[in-house]
């Protein structure tokens, strides 16, 4: 068996944060070839389903940059890494208290405080996709409470600004914690988790799980935060709208999100299985 972590936003959905109908029949077929695809994604379980929930074959999900894995079929949740709560507050009440967008990870969800959604929406990222991120989070009133009565716990952290300095000002800030690792998922957001999380920890974590070796992994992505599975691979691809620091560690650049550059990857590999043994060294995907 071959695992497959392919990213979702800039990899495997489209610009218009769609899949394809040609993705999801390679993703099918590779199942019944089998080779596991891993959707693997920042975004939260419950907003990867609203993308991929259609898909045959897909068995576990890698969510919240690897904070968090998860049983498709059950929902179970066999991996869930957490933010120290101290940490979770003292960035939640920053984040506030500077007219910021914050949002926080719990296991299979997403949250956001009621009437915040405007923020976001005041960025200069696109309506759609603040719309599609948006689109599962579940509203409660007041986050600060419900962390300092401890009946929510987060993996992830989430935020952003209309303002790209507040960006940078509050970056630079996250300095000072020892227990997180953050980094910009966009020009305009920035994602904090615990510092033992990442792909690359989740992806090794799930091979171990399901008996398969080191030598049959394959990791897809478009952008920084998916440096770390991408190198720890076998075999790394990024897509040729990726940013070039991925470009650079990668065993192969293959064709961009909009022309389902995952998907004509899983189809070359399925035609010729030595195909990943023969592309490592950084070539461009014909």
């Amino acid at each position: 068996m071959k695992i497959a972590a392919i990213d979702l936003d800039g990899t495997l959905l489209r610009s218009d944060s769609n899949m394809s109908d040609y993705s999801k029949e390679m993703i099918e077929r590779a199942a019944r070839h089998d080779i596991l695809v891993i959707p693997t994604s920042g975004r939260s379980y419950r907003s990867i389903m609203s993308k991929i929930g259609d898909v045959k074959g897909i068995r576990y999900t890698i969510g919240a940059n690897g904070s968090v894995i998860t049983d498709c079929s059950d929902e179970k949740i066999i991996l869930n890494k957490k933010i120290p709560q101290e940490t979770c507050l003292a960035i939640y009440h920053h984040i506030k208290d500077r007219g910021g967008f914050f949002c926080g990870y719990s296991d299979n969800d997403s949250y956001i405080e009621t009437g915040t959604e405007k923020i976001l929406l005041s960025t200069k990222m696109s309506r759609a996709m603040c719309d599609d991120l948006l689109a599962t989070d579940i509203r409660v009133p007041d986050l600060g409470i419900l962390m300092e009565r401890e009946e929510i716990a987060f993996g992830k952290l989430y935020f952003s600004f209309i303002d790209p300095r507040d960006i940078t000002a509050c970056v630079d800030w996250l300095g000072g914690f020892d227990d997180i690792t953050y980094g910009y998922s966009t020009p305009y957001t920035v994602e904090v988790f615990a510092r033992d999380c990442n792909k690359d920890l989740a992806l090794d974590y799930l091979r171990e799980r399901l008996g398969a070796g080191w030598e049959d992994t394959i990791a897809v992505g478009d952008s920084e935060n998916d440096l770390s599975m991408v190198s720890y691979a076998r075999f790394g691809a990024a897509v040729a709208n990726g940013m070039d620091i991925l470009k650079e560690h990668a065993d192969l650049v293959i064709p961009p999100n909009d022309e389902d550059g995952p998907a004509h990857l899983l189809e070359k590999i399925m035609l010729e299985p030595d195909f990943t043994e023969k592309n490592s060294s950084n070539k461009t995907m014909k």
